[in-house]
């Protein structure tokens, strides 16, 4: 919900964001927001990748630190691009924001391996679903009447800040760090 759900919800507003809040065309809008989901081409990846560098040095502990620290980039750049009122520095804080989203999902999914081998499957599912009820939430409070869109960003923000909070209190059997390691 915290990283992907994210992801869900900045896609649907990103052009109408930057088309309404800094009056750029629709068409250069998409543009910039299009830089956006080219993170994708990398960022997931370099998640994954630190996250299987973290679990190599300190196992499974070291994977959800790094969770932690990538899902409080995001929240805390969230909050950022939220106030950002020039466009170069939208677009600079909106890049390292989608930067910081996509190592989130991917250091996310570096986990669920972990959870329970024998339902690899289902629990890769509900993670992923969980993208989908993030999105359905926030969704919620960006319809909301007396919220503007960058209040609503600062308050998904701050969300996700407690949620990386909350995903770094997560704690392995020594069982399972002990297969691990």
């Amino acid at each position: 919900a915290a990283c992907f759900g994210m992801t869900l919800t900045f896609n649907n507003i990103a052009a109408l964001y930057f088309r309404d809040f800094f009056g750029l065309s629709l068409k250069t809008a998409g543009l910039v927001a299009a830089l956006y989901g080219g993170m994708n081409l990398f960022a997931r990846s370099l998640g994954g990748f630190l996250s299987d560098k973290f679990g190599m040095r300190w196992g499974l502990k070291g994977r959800v630190k790094f969770l932690m620290v990538a899902l409080l980039a995001e929240g805390i750049l969230l909050m950022l691009f939220s106030r950002v009122t020039i466009l170069p520095l939208a677009i600079g804080s909106m890049i390292a924001f989608a930067i910081s989203v996509q190592m989130s999902e991917g250091a996310t999914f570096s986990i669920v391996p972990f959870i329970n081998p024998k339902a690899l499957g289902s629990v890769a599912g509900i993670v992923g679903s969980g993208g989908n009820v993030g999105a359905i939430l926030a969704g919620f409070l960006l319809r909301e009447e007396g919220v503007s869109w960058p209040d609503a960003l600062f308050i998904l923000g701050l969300i996700v800040c407690v949620l990386a909070l909350v995903a770094g209190a997560v704690r392995f059997s020594h069982e399972a760090e002990a297969e691990v390691a």
